[in-house]
């Protein structure tokens, strides 16, 4: 098989499993705490997740599959996936970062929501259907 067909076919399997996995994150993260910040909070949290998780398949699959060469910078030797690594784990910082931005006005009002709601303690239509 010819070796650019192979690193392309790696490329692709890449590709597809940080989005397998971006997405799982994503919607575990869902579950476990609800966003509130609509659809700019949600995007921002699922390329987080997504950035976060294509740290360890990215070097794994460079090191064993893709071997990239060694690269002359500033009077050292760097591999590109050192790059590659800091780039996705700050990447996955920024996304993190800007969906917590995001989500903070619409989370504070949804606490604030739900505080009033305990706050108010039983209704009388509370009592009546709650079957007790």
């Amino acid at each position: 098989m010819d070796p650019s067909l192979v690193k392309q076919l790696v490329l692709i399997a890449l590709v597809a499993i940080v989005l397998r996995l971006g997405l799982l994150v994503h919607q575990r993260s869902r579950v476990g705490k609800p966003i509130h910040g609509g659809a700019l909070s949600l995007l921002f949290n699922l390329l987080s997740g997504m950035c976060f998780v294509a740290i360890l398949p990215t070097v794994c699959l460079s090191v064993l599959v893709l071997h990239p060469d060694a690269v002359s910078f500033a009077g050292l030797t760097w591999h590109p996936i050192l790059f590659i690594v800091i780039s996705l784990g700050l990447g996955s910082f920024v996304f993190a970062l800007l969906h917590a931005i995001a989500e903070r006005a619409p989370l504070e009002r949804a606490q604030r929501e739900a505080a009033a709601l305990t706050a108010q303690g039983w209704t009388e239509e509370d009592a009546k259907t709650s079957g007790l």
